[in-house]
């Protein structure tokens, strides 16, 4: 495992052997500020590595504003796909079958990329078993 970022919140790191980024929460985000400083450090990262693969853990994330996923839609999602050029990528969101608000703000960011993006399959999962066989299915 190699770790990008760390704070109170967050992890960024690669699993090599899911060949997977992962931005796993590990408690509530405080504000929209602090969640677009762990998702530029996630695009950063992503820009390093030659996997198509990226999980975001969000089952202890909380609630993220409007804004936020707009940020997610128009920055990081857009900056992942060209740094593929041409490549699927693959995104994973790990939630919390209990954790209502989390699974609101993840169902608006898969429902508007999926209208505003090719090149992306999305696909949510709330076993993380299920979630890391799948992965391992997927050859980047």
């Amino acid at each position: 495992m190699k770790e990008f970022f760390k704070n109170q919140f967050a992890i960024v790191f690669y699993d090599e052997s899911l060949d997977a980024l992962f931005l796993q929460y590990t408690s509530k985000v405080p504000n929209d500020e602090q969640f677009i400083i762990v998702n530029q450090a996630v695009l950063k990262a992503f820009t390093e590595l030659k996997t198509t693969k990226f999980v975001a853990d969000i089952r202890k994330m909380g609630i993220i504003s409007l804004n936020a996923q707009e940020w997610v839609l128009k920055n990081l999602i857009p900056g992942m796909i060209k740094h593929l050029n041409g490549k699927t990528l693959f995104h994973a969101q790990l939630l919390d079958a209990s954790e209502i608000m989390s699974k609101v703000s993840a169902a608006n960011i898969k429902n508007k990329s999926s209208q505003v993006t090719q090149g992306m399959e999305l696909v949510q999962f709330t076993n993380e078993a299920e979630m890391k066989q799948h992965l391992t299915k997927i050859k980047s």
